[in-house]
């Protein structure tokens, strides 16, 4: 089965949760798993004799020691962000030895594009001829970026966002402070907007401010980046940008929808062509954001671009 839709809405969660009841041994009449037997207790404590999680080294839990000297730190920090045909060959035991309990089997792929070519090519047999009792469970942000015969082979279950009251309900139950503006700016998808309640929302919030001042110069917004994360700051220009576009010719922001006023402001002096033209140069930079080869003239070229038409 391939789970897939945009980020941050809670696909890997209903996988996980799938996964549980499939290896419930007292499963309750609504299917969900009991929480409480055997079963339910080790894939609690992830290690279900039955169940695999394969995922890139760079999601696996983050367990270098607090006195793991830099050299360790600096290895998580390398970790790949694909999952290797290593990975897919290391399933061979579990994929061809039965159930230890006498039930299901679970493979539980996480972000499943993330397969690169070799080991998408490793699981086809597998998919092809899976044993009595073994499931594949296949969740992705981009499921175009999967080859054709893995998409082929799994059951497609597309998920949309929920509605955004609903998402609204659920972000006030979990305790955070996310306004309508921070579900927005997530796009509307509630475990993003999640994510956004942090001190980073504080550093985003401070960037735009000074955007939102036409005097601020080029240099000014670099020297206030510098320290911070390339990728983050390029993904916070493109929902700035395309609001800009959005209000130049719809008049409605998709993202800032609690800075409206000012964007609306801003876009009045800035032509439209240009505007598209620096999106598609942030979507280009964002291919290289993750490795620059020097973050200072990264922010220094990102930004006398931008202010070339503000």
């Amino acid at each position: 089965m391939l789970f897939h839709g945009r980020p941050g809405i809670g696909k890997l969660h209903l996988a996980e949760v799938l996964a549980q009841s499939l290896l419930c041994e007292n499963r309750l009449q609504t299917g969900l798993a009991c929480g409480a037997c055997p079963a339910c207790g080790w894939f609690a404590a992830g290690n279900h004799p039955d169940y695999r999680l394969v995922q890139p080294e760079a999601l696996a839990p983050d367990d270098v020691d607090a006195d793991a000297g830099e050299a360790d730190a600096e290895d998580k920090k390398k970790s790949s962000k694909q999952i290797k045909i290593e990975q897919i060959r290391a399933l061979s035991d579990f994929l061809n030895v039965g159930a230890h309990r006498g039930g299901n089997r679970v493979v539980l792929i996480h972000p499943a594009e993330r397969m690169n070519p070799g080991s998408a090519n490793a699981l086809l047999k597998s998919l092809e001829e899976p044993s009595s009792g073994l499931i594949f469970l296949l969740v992705s942000h981009q499921p175009r970026r999967l080859l054709a015969t893995v998409r082929s082979r799994c059951h497609a279950l597309p998920l949309a966002l929920p509605p955004r009251e609903v998402s609204l309900r659920w972000l006030q139950g979990q305790g955070g402070a996310t306004t309508a503006a921070g579900l927005a700016f997530a796009g509307n998808a509630p475990l993003e907007a999640a994510l956004l309640q942090d001190e980073e929302a504080e550093t985003r919030r401070r960037l735009f401010d000074l955007l939102g001042q036409a005097s601020t110069s080029a240099l000014s917004l670099a020297d206030y980046c510098q320290r911070l994360a390339p990728g983050p700051v390029v993904d916070w220009m493109l929902k700035w940008t395309y609001d800009l576009i959005a209000l130049a010719s719809s008049g409605k922001a998709r993202y800032n929808i609690d800075r409206e006023k000012t964007l609306s402001q801003l876009v009045r002096t800035m032509p439209t062509l240009k505007l598209l033209r620096f999106y598609s140069a942030l979507a280009s930079m964002k291919a290289i954001s993750e490795h620059p080869l020097n973050a200072r003239l990264f922010f220094d070229d990102l930004f006398i671009t931008y202010k070339e038409i503000a």
